[in-house]
């Protein structure tokens, strides 16, 4: 374009569009050329590596994840709960904390023992014992 053309706002302003649309064009044709293939893209967990048609991998997809909440749903409803976990010795407690919530021990009498623990009555053995007491409020 002449110089001169280039005076008018108007002109200035659809020159310097028509380039930036140029650049982007450019860039976008780079990017295209320089795209991994599909099975970089499932290699890369990007893409799901599947023989369903386009049509249908939404869908599949779909079904897949309710598949895995209904089963996650289902392990959760079956899992122990604390106290059979603290019976069979999978979760940790303090000894005397443990026979209380298996039943050996008055809830009463722990919280009492609890107590005297936090106020430093504790003497011997029972001292010893006030290291793990669960402070229940």
């Amino acid at each position: 374009l002449p110089p001169e053309s280039l005076k008018s706002p108007a002109a200035f302003h659809e020159q310097r569009r028509s380039l930036e649309r140029a650049r982007t064009e450019d860039y976008l044709k780079r990017k295209i050329r320089s795209r991994p293939e599909r099975s970089e893209l499932v290699r890369m967990h990007i893409l799901e590596e599947t023989s369903a048609e386009p049509s249908l991998q939404a869908k599949q997809l779909k079904l897949k994840r309710a598949r895995l909440a209904d089963d996650l749903n289902e392990k959760i409803a079956q899992r122990p709960g604390p106290m059979e976990l603290v019976e069979k010795n999978i979760l940790p407690v303090e000894s005397s904390l443990k026979e209380a919530i298996i039943g050996e021990e008055d809830p009463a009498t722990l919280h009492e023992r609890q107590l005297r623990c936090r106020r430093g009555d504790g003497e011997g053995s029972l001292r010893a014992s006030c290291a793990g007491c669960v402070n229940l409020g």
